[in-house]
Parts: C-alpha cells; sequence; structure tokens
C-alpha cells in the first residue's frame, strides 16, 4: 500500500475543493433585494457605494487570510507524507543498491578519503543513499560476491531492515560479478510492484581492476521500457603501493633425494606503483621448526621478483608427512588479502612406481631385446642404495590394489590393458597419480590409441600405426619451455640432441599446445602431459617405445634424470593440485575426510571460524570462502591431509581503472552519472553529487502549524478591526449594518 501522499491527484483536488466550498459558500448564499427608488435613493446610494468599494476591500483581505489558515493548518498536517512525488509530480522511487563486497573492497584507503576500506566507504555510500528514501519508497541490496543468493521477488518498504541487513554485512575474498548482479537488480526492478515508479541502481563500488575484470557485457536495463537511472560512486584515490604473492612452488632439483631440505620458489607481483619498494617474505608452517623470514626488494619499474628460500623440518612421521604445508606472507600494504599465500608441499617419502610389462625371465638377454619395462626400471633405480621403489607388474595383475601403493604407473605394453583396468587408470590419476603409457614395441598398429584418449579425455589426434622415419631424428637441443621438465632445463640442451628416433607414433597436440615436453628436430613431439579436468594427476605420453629397435635413448645419458625427474614432478603436481581457489566447492579424493577445518599457519587450530562440511561424494557442501590453509579430517577428527585455498591475484588487484572506461561500460546498460564526496570531481573534471539527503519535510510541520496559528490571530484582529463595531446605547453595532439599514427601510423592511 503506498503512503499518504499529494503525489494522489484525488488528494489534491480534495484539498482544493476544501479550500474553495467557503469561498462558494459565501457567494452563492448572499442576500439579495429588490430595491424600491424613493426621492433622496440617490444621494443614499452614492454614501453607500463610497463605503462599499472600502469594505469590498476588507472582506476579501480577511476571506484571504482565512483561507491561509486552513491550507496551512492542511499541509502541517500533510507534511511528513509530502515529498515521495515532489507535491504531485514525482512518483515513488525503487531503489537497488548494488555494493561491492568481493575480495578487491578489502583495500586499505588513504585519510584523504578517510581512512577504513573500501568496502566501509561503500556501506557509508549506500547507507546515506537508504536514508534518502521517503515512506513509499522501495530498496533492495544486492551483493557483487554472490548476487544469486538475494531474493528478485521484489523490492522492500523496509528501510530499516535494510539498513540493518546492511550493517550486518562484510568484505568477503570472493570473486566481483558485476554482471550478474546488474542482471539480479534488473530482474527486481521489473517486478510488478516497481511499476509506475522512479527506478534507480546504486554501485556503491571503489572500481578497482579487480572488481571490474575484463569489463564483461553488461544487461540492458529498462528492457520493458522504463528508464532506469544508474548512479556510482566516485572511485577514491589510489594511495600506496601494493605487491601480490602470486606464486609459491616447491623446487625440484635435479639429483636430489627425498632426505634433501626443502626449497620453494616464491614469486612477488606489482600490482600498483611504480618506485622501489622493499618487503619482508615470511615463510610459516605446521611442520617447520621455526619461521623464515628473507627481505625481497624490487627496482623502480620492476613488476614482478622471485627468491628461492630453504627451509628446515622437524623429523618425519607419519603424522607430520600429512601436514606438509607453508604458508608465504610479505609485509603488509594496501591490500592485505594478497600478502599471504598458501601450498601445500609433497611428501618426503620413497616414491613408488609399478612398471607394468610382460616378464622376461632371461637375465641375460642382449641389451636389443631388452623389454621397454626393464629399461624403464633401470633407469629409476640405477644403483644402491635406490631412492625410488620399482615393482615390476605383469599386465594380467594390474588391479586397484597396486595403483593403492604406487605414485606412478608405467604402462609398457597398453595393448594388453581390458576396459576394467583403463578406467581404474582414470580414477588412480584423479586422486593423484602419474600414467605413463609408451607405444608396443612389438607392434606396429597401436590399436590402443583410441581407448587411451578415450578414458583420459584427450583432445590429442593419435596415429594408429608406428611410423618408420626415412633418417634418424634426433631431440631438438632447444625444447618448449616446460615447466614439467623445468629442473632438467640446464641440461636438455647437451643431453637431448644426443637421442636419436627411428620410429614413432603421429600426435597432433596443436589443439593444446602446452601439452608438447620434449620435441624431435622436425618439429613433432617425443613427450607430452596431460591432465584430465578435475584430476589432481597426469597422464605422459610417449610417441616412441623405449626399446633400441625406436629410439637410442634407453642408451643415452638423458634416460636416468628425464625418468626420475617426470616421477617426482608428477608427485610435486598432485600435492600442488591440492590447492583450491576461494568461492569454489573442490572435491576431496580423500577417503573418509568429512570435514576441513581453517588452520593457522603453524598449523594450530582457529577457534570461533566455522568449519567446512564435505559431503558424501567428496564434494564440500558449500564454497571455500577464505584463502589459507584447512586441515582434512575424518570422523574421528583424526588429519588425513592439508587443502590450501588460494585467491587469484587478478581478483584481489587494487590498481585503479580509467573512469571514462568505467563510465562507458555501465552506460551501456542505462542513464549513467557519479555521486562523490561534495566538492569532489571524477577523473573527466566534472563535478559530482553527494547522495540526497535525507528528506526534512516531516520537521516542516510545526512551522506550518505556526504559521496557521499566525494567521487565525492576524484574522481575529482583521474581523474585529473590519468589524467597525460602535456603541450605542450601550449596544455594539456594526457601522455597515447602520448603513445597510437604509434601504431596507426604503424597501419597507422592518429593522
Amino acid at each position: 500500500m503506498s503512503a499518504l501522499s499529494f503525489a494522489s491527484p484525488g488528494l489534491a483536488v480534495a484539498a482544493g475543493v476544501a479550500v474553495a466550498v467557503p469561498i462558494a459558500i459565501h457567494l452563492l448564499l448572499r442576500r439579495r433585494r429588490s430595491p424600491v427608488e424613493w426621492a433622496a435613493m440617490d444621494l443614499l446610494r452614492e454614501a453607500l457605494r463610497r463605503v462599499d468599494r472600502k469594505r469590498r476591500v476588507e472582506r476579501w483581505l480577511l476571506l484571504a487570510v482565512r483561507c491561509l489558515v486552513v491550507a496551512c493548518a492542511g499541509f502541517a498536517i500533510a507534511a511528513p507524507f509530502i515529498g515521495t512525488a515532489s507535491a504531485g509530480i514525482r512518483s515513488a522511487r525503487t531503489l537497488v543498491v548494488v555494493i561491492d563486497d568481493s575480495a578487491a573492497s578489502n583495500e586499505r584507503l588513504g585519510t584523504e578519503d578517510g581512512g577504513g576500506t573500501a568496502f566501509e566507504r561503500s556501506v557509508a555510500a549506500a547507507k546515506a543513499a537508504i536514508e534518502a528514501l521517503a515512506p513509499g519508497d522501495r530498496v533492495a541490496l544486492v551483493p557483487m560476491s554472490h548476487p544469486a543468493s538475494v531474493s528478485r521477488d521484489s523490492a522492500s518498504l523496509d528501510h530499516r531492515g535494510a539498513l540493518q541487513r546492511l550493517t550486518s554485512m562484510g568484505a568477503t575474498e570472493s570473486v566481483c560479478d558485476i554482471p550478474a548482479a546488474m542482471e539480479a537488480a534488473s530482474t527486481v526492478l521489473s517486478n510488478e510492484e516497481s511499476a509506475g515508479t522512479q527506478r534507480e541502481i546504486l554501485l556503491a563500488s571503489a572500481f578497482r581492476a579487480g572488481s571490474v575484470g575484463a569489463m564483461p557485457p553488461l544487461p540492458k536495463m529498462g528492457n520493458d521500457g522504463a528508464e532506469v537511472s544508474i548512479a556510482a560512486t566516485n572511485p577514491p584515490a589510489a594511495q600506496g603501493a601494493n605487491l601480490q604473492v602470486t606464486g609459491v612452488e616447491a623446487e625440484r632439483l635435479a639429483g636430489t633425494g627425498p632426505d634433501a631440505p626443502a626449497s620453494l620458489r616464491i614469486t612477488v607481483r606489482r600490482d600498483r606503483g611504480d618506485g622501489p619498494l622493499r618487503t619482508t617474505v615470511r615463510v610459516a608452517g605446521p611442520t617447520m621448526t621455526a619461521p623464515v623470514e628473507r627481505a625481497l626488494e624490487l627496482g623502480a619499474g620492476e613488476r614482478e621478483r622471485s627468491t628461492s628460500v630453504t627451509i628446515t623440518e622437524r623429523p618425519a612421521d607419519p603424522a607430520s608427512t600429512l601436514r606438509r604445508a607453508v604458508v608465504v606472507s610479505i609485509s603488509p600494504d594496501a591490500q592485505p588479502v594478497d600478502d599471504a599465500r598458501a601450498t601445500v608441499l609433497p611428501p618426503t617419502d620413497r616414491l613408488r612406481v609399478a612398471v607394468v610389462d610382460r616378464r622376461s625371465f632371461d637375465a641375460a638377454s642382449a641389451l636389443d631385446r631388452l623389454p621397454a619395462g626393464d629399461w624403464v626400471a633401470r633407469a629409476l633405480a640405477p644403483g644402491e642404495p635406490a631412492t625410488i621403489d620399482v615393482t615390476q607388474v605383469d599386465p594380467v595383475a594390474l588391479d586397484a590394489r597396486t595403483a593403492a601403493v604406487s605414485d606412478a604407473i608405467v604402462i609398457a605394453e597398453p595393448q594388453l590393458l581390458n576396459a576394467g583396468q583403463w578406467a581404474m587408470l582414470a580414477s588412480f590419476v584423479a586422486r593423484g597419480g602419474m600414467v605413463a603409457v609408451l607405444p608396443a614395441a612389438r607392434e606396429r598398429v597401436q590399436a590402443w590409441t583410441g581407448q587411451f584418449g578415450t578414458t583420459f579425455a584427450i583432445p590429442w589426434k593419435m596415429g594408429i600405426e608406428a611410423r618408420e622415419r626415412a633418417q634418424p631424428t634426433a631431440l631438438a637441443g632447444e625444447q618448449p619451455g616446460s615447466s614439467y621438465l623445468a629442473a632438467l632445463s640446464g641440461e636438455l640442451p647437451q643431453l637431448a640432441p644426443a637421442v636419436d628416433v627411428f620410429r614413432s607414433v603421429d600426435v597432433d597436440a596443436s589443439v593444446d599446445p602446452g601439452a608438447v615436453q620434449l620435441t624431435l628436430q622436425d618439429g613433432t613431439a617425443f613427450l607430452l602431459s596431460w591432465r584430465p579436468a578435475n584430476a589432481r594427476g597426469t597422464v605422459m605420453l610417449f610417441t616412441s617405445a623405449i626399446d633400441l629397435g625406436w629410439t637410442t635413448l634407453p642408451l643415452k645419458p638423458l634416460m636416468v634424470p628425464l625418468w626420475q625427474e617426470m616421477v617426482a614432478e608428477g608427485r610435486r603436481r598432485a600435492s600442488t593440485a591440492q590447492v583450491a581457489s576461494v568461492g569454489s566447492q573442490p572435491e576431496i579424493d580423500r577417503q573418509g575426510v568429512v570435514e576441513l577445518r581453517p588452520v593457522s599457519p603453524d598449523g594450530a587450530s582457529m577457534p570461533g571460524v566455522r568449519t567446512v562440511p564435505v559431503g558424501a561424494g567428496g564434494r564440500t557442501s558449500m564454497p571455500l570462502e577464505r584463502g589459507g590453509l584447512l586441515e582434512m579430517l575424518d570422523s574421528g577428527g583424526r588429519p588425513q591431509g592439508m587443502l590450501a585455498a588460494v585467491i587469484d591475484g587478478s581478483v584481489t588487484s587494487v590498481a585503479p581503472t580509467d573512469q571514462d572506461r568505467v563510465r562507458g561500460w555501465l552506460a551501456f546498460a542505462g542513464t549513467f552519472t557519479w555521486v562523490g564526496d561534495a566538492g569532489s570531481t571524477t577523473g573527466s573534471g566534472e563535478s559530482t553529487a553527494t547522495a540526497p539527503a535525507a528528506r526534512s519535510n516531516g520537521s516542516l510541520a510545526p512551522a506550518l502549524f505556526a504559521a496557521a496559528l499566525l494567521f487565525a490571530v492576524v484574522e481575529a484582529f482583521l474581523a474585529r478591526r473590519f468589524s467597525h463595531a460602535v456603541k450605542s446605547g450601550g449596544i455594539l453595532r456594526n457601522q455597515a449594518h447602520q448603513a445597510h439599514d437604509v434601504p431596507r427601510i426604503a424597501s419597507g423592511g422592518s429593522r
């Protein structure tokens, strides 16, 4: 129900009629007489005419004062309701406040903008806009971080409730989705209860790069023909520099064993500012003996800098192995959310590899007849003591029990696997295992390629027949800049050209350029990698069998470091895959995990911080809300591993955006204006206005009542003054009545 106001034409007409009725009664009910002419009539008529001219002015003045008394009293009663539509001209409003509560809104502002955070500034602007609403205006709140959670039925008349919801909100670490928030606002405005109102949207944000992103297309507002006004808070000044921790990786150094100290490569990138910067990098973790700190400097204009930090951990035990993780932080700056980043470290126990091939019982076999599985086993464990546990398995015996005790599985005879074994390998990769597949050395037609591509959903085009090369082709000296074999990058230029290939299976991976890890000199692929969707593990494919009839690799120095680093990197990547983005609902592949408990960088519990439940299917029942470490717990509260929640640096960026671009972007959706602090200007030089101040119509009522009282006093005085009463024989008589008695006598009337 709309509030009582002069927005209703009927009420305006009724008010006018109420004032006009006394005037009409006065004019219509005046007494009319039929004059009778007599001898002295002309003299008396002239005297009466002179008196009536003066009395007529007095009567109209008195009537005007009496009408003012009625009008002021009426306006005083209606004052609290006037303003919803500017006294019958402006209609009621529907305001949708779209507020930025995303990760970028955690930015700390300078003193010029009152300090605090960008989110607090947006809340203040939204609060002022809501308080400016009049009774009968509607309001709705839409957060930019999760607009889908807002009811889109209609806006509410409950302004106090909207203010309470606004006060209870807080800045999140989630992605900002302005297009979805604008779509939600459009849905609210298109509700039938908003029909006929002035429809407005207030975008309360600092409009940093992390909020606007690549400025995706916005929905057009007012598709039903009604105009929608869009106002946006003027972006605050960008003060202070900002750095982001963008990468934390456990380095794998060639030739190091599992007992070597862990080394981390930390990357810090400049997000805002161009001058020299100095920060302190701090590394802490549940298994570390003590936190490690290191100074890091960026020169003027330098955008990114990396450093390596070696950490010392407590002696390994089964419990601590499951908690190997670190949190890297830097000195506080303009954006606190991107000052820390967590990651999970790979386990330190010995690698376990299963090599699937038909067993050879002839220990004295010539090298040219040595099976591929034997070559791989010798490369993984070339001497004593071996750092990798290698188990050779017959293809018929490959089952889930083998996968359960292995970190990597090498398939040397893929044509011998059945459909169930391929499905088991897909599950193994999904849980974090590495599978390396070699062509069958004794087969010309590689019929297994179709099953291989289907099992792992690989987009490459693979031939089914091995191709004989007219001339041996060596590995290229300059290999792709692959991070998978980064530990060998310094050795590949010398070791790779010594390897010749005589036969290979053609694989076209042009749709996935990053898949190729090693190439031949003619540009064809020799080694490729693939990570299936939602899998922690990796699939490796050699286009040439590890057989001397196919390649000289088994006899070359590259053979040992290639296989050792490949399986070590596979496990490292499986560990780093235990990293999920804030805002996502990750799938937990550890059996029995029922919840994720946030922990501090040193592994201590965090009282008051709610845990994340894990459903029966392994997926969390709610999105991750904050960055940091989460410990996987089973139903008995026992640790089962760690998960790192990270925030994309592009989402937290507080780099300022060009206001003209933002204006053009938002103006597409509707009529657009900036609003901001009084007297401030936008980047284009135009002045901005503050949010409308709260209406003070209710405060006019006392003044109007006082005016009505004043006019009543004036009316009483004028009525007394204009009566021209005189005392005659102890009785007050009106001089005008005496003058009117003359024509009454002339007409024969009695007094």
